[in-house]
């Protein structure tokens, strides 16, 4: 009989049920030809035991691969990393598959670590939502290894053998931008997070398409690339509100920077105008105005590659930049705008055009998240 703190075997169910491990195995596995009187000892003495087979085990014997996928994180305080995750993991349970997740910081062996393990222990893939900016190097040797899937929803990790499915940065950097020149802001303030990343170099170059050609916009005396969280973000707009040369709109360049912001505005009372890249869960309930993409779409079509086993890509795209909200002029009056700026998933070239719906309301509002 088993100690009640050891795991039990197949070989202790073939005992518990006097048959032969090669019976108990048939009977567990589902196979035919076996006695209803012997299937029925084998069942109960797996149920008192409270034996599971291996399912994993099972797998790898018949020739199959493990159904553990690889997920690496950098931050799982992110709202757009917690969303992108959730919707991976319910695509990976509509497949049988299940993640095993890291969070990565700031440390590079860590992830550079979890890789090595997992290639070891022949997981499926992995997917990358986001990576430690000096991890390039260690997704491209785990690229190298045969058989090895990587899909990877973060610009960054690219090269030979991983695809990716990313969203539009540059496209959503110039939708922020385009919704504050519409409501007449000159002085912008934008504030980015991590100035080595690739996704914030895109995003600022797409504001820079928006301001290309039009006089008089000011946004570099107030660029802010050394944000790295919700405090730094509140400390730098709580420092630019507190002078009279402050910015009249502000664009951040993710969630977690925004959160800072908006946490700046509301204990000092200042509300310029703002737009915010990338959803968070109270967005909507603080009527912010935030450009972000399909999560769900993004994450049905890394799964998918991954399955598939696609031919690896570096330019492919998926989801759609959307803004919603207001950005409000600070003195009372801002537009309403509704629109979604869809790009197809593609492996051969991002050169698609654009399908735009805008409808724009002209309305009256009070400032955003104001305290009563």
């Amino acid at each position: 009989m088993a100690k009640r703190n050891d795991r039990p075997t197949l070989a202790t169910v073939a005992e518990r049920a006097g048959v032969s491990i090669k019976t108990a195995s048939r009977v567990l596995n589902g196979e035919k030809h076996v006695a209803a009187s012997t299937a029925e000892k084998v069942e109960t003495a797996a149920e008192e035991l409270g034996f599971r087979l291996n399912s994993t085990a099972r797998r790898l014997r018949a020739g199959g691969r493990s159904p553990y996928i690889g997920v690496v994180l950098s931050d799982a305080g992110d709202a757009f990393q917690a969303r992108a995750f959730a919707a991976v993991e319910a695509e990976l349970a509509a497949l049988d598959l299940r993640p095993v997740v890291t969070v990565v910081g700031d440390d590079p062996d860590r992830e550079e670590a979890f890789l090595d393990e997992c290639l070891a222990n022949d997981l499926t893939g992995f997917i990358v939502i986001r990576a430690h900016p000096e991890a390039a190097e260690t997704y491209a040797r785990a690229a190298s290894a045969p058989g090895t899937r990587i899909v990877s929803l973060d610009p960054a990790v690219d090269g030979p053998g991983i695809s990716i499915v990313a969203g539009d940065d540059r496209e959503a950097g110039r939708l922020a931008a385009e919704q504050l020149l519409a409501h007449g802001h000159m002085a912008l303030g934008v504030i980015g997070d991590h100035s080595p990343s690739l996704i914030t170099t895109r995003r600022l170059q797409g504001i820079q398409d928006a301001i290309a050609g039009r006089r008089g916009v000011g946004w570099r005396a107030y660029m802010r690339e050394d944000t790295h969280d919700e405090a730094s973000a509140k400390n730098v707009v709580a420092a630019w509100l507190g002078t009279r040369n402050a910015p009249g709109a502000l664009i951040t360049l993710s969630s977690t920077v925004t959160q800072g912001a908006i946490d700046a505005c509301r204990r000092l009372g200042e509300w310029p105008a703002l737009v915010g890249i990338d959803d968070f869960p109270t967005a909507e309930l603080l009527d912010v105005t935030v450009v972000d993409r399909n999560v769900e779409s993004l994450a049905a079509a890394a799964v998918r590659r991954l399955r598939a086993g696609a031919e690896p890509s570096n330019s492919g795209r998926s989801g759609a930049a959307s803004a919603r909200g207001r950005g409000r002029p600070r003195r009372g009056r801002a537009g309403a705008i509704v629109s979604k700026w869809e790009r197809p998933i593609s492996t051969m070239s991002c050169a698609s055009s654009l399908v735009a719906a805008v409808r724009s309301l002209q309305t009256p509002v009070e400032n955003f998240c104001r305290n009563s």
